[in-house]
């Protein structure tokens, strides 16, 4: 900012630098604030989970960005929280739906394996009978 003084005898002017704190937030960090947020809470995570991974990647504190969240961030992201927040639901139910359909195919191949084993075990006894039946039968008549 420029601010000039001018007088009959003398024109000032004076340079006002704008001050900007070193701590300032950009609106790079609020991007990158708010994706990790985002990003958090749609993978099941915690706010607080986030702020704390935002505090490392924005070399901040915690509490800084939880307090950055929630003052300034938190209105212009709202929407895309909230529908984020449902999404895990419904993954969790399509997660919980596929699990169960896998072990209801386990179940159903472990009993029929079993099956089979008991098929094989049963044959198995048999020709061991069979095979002793013909040793005994080569003893007798050597």
């Amino acid at each position: 900012m420029r601010v000039a003084y001018s007088s009959k005898k003398y024109e000032v002017v004076h340079e006002v630098e704008s001050k900007r704190r070193k701590d300032q937030w950009t609106i790079e960090d609020d991007e990158k604030l708010a994706e990790i947020v985002i990003h958090n809470v749609q993978n099941g995570r915690t706010q607080l989970e986030a702020f704390e991974q935002a505090a490392q990647a924005l070399n901040r504190t915690k509490q800084a960005c939880g307090f950055r969240w929630n003052k300034t961030l938190r209105t212009q992201y709202g929407q895309v929280l909230n529908s984020v927040r449902k999404r895990p639901k419904q993954l969790m139910r399509s997660h919980l739906k596929l699990a169960l359909t896998s072990f209801e195919e386990l179940t159903e191949a472990y009993n029929d394996l079993e099956m089979k084993y008991s098929e094989l075990q049963s044959e198995y006894e048999k020709m061991q009978k069979w095979l002793q039946q013909g040793s005994s039968l080569i003893k007798e008549k050597a």
